[in-house]
């Protein structure tokens, strides 16, 4: 293996590590808003958890949004979803939830074309 390619390895597991610590935040959060949106829609709550393909394909996301934008915007979409949980609580229409996700990316710095769109179609998932 030539330096160039173990330098790319160790820089991708190092993303992929740091991004890690992240995941257990980001899912808790989301279950949270996930399991209220499905409330306000009147159906069960407990629906929102993740199986293993929703986490693996959640933690290619969040490594991929660390990769493309660093980690301290990383760090801001998982802090951003968090706060989400308690305006979450005070959402009584299903439809107002599309407009918590747009806050949560704003305030995080995410676009859509720049960051979204490639996201999704490298993990099969988006944030």
């Amino acid at each position: 293996m030539g330096m160039k390619t173990a330098a790319l390895l160790v820089g991708l597991f190092a993303t992929s590590a740091s991004a890690q610590d992240l995941l257990p935040r980001y899912e808790a959060a989301q279950v949270a808003l996930d399991g209220r949106m499905l409330s306000v829609m009147g159906s069960d709550p407990t629906k929102a958890r993740w199986s293993p393909e929703r986490r693996g394909k959640s933690a290619c996301a969040l490594a991929e949004l660390e990769r493309l934008r660093g980690r301290p915007v990383a760090e801001a979409y998982v802090r951003e979803v968090e706060y989400a949980i308690g305006e979450a609580h005070r959402l009584t229409l299903a439809a107002d939830f599309g407009g918590l996700a747009a806050r949560i990316h704003r305030n995080a710095g995410i676009r859509f074309q720049r960051d979204l769109v490639p996201i999704t179609r490298k993990c099969g998932i988006g944030l």
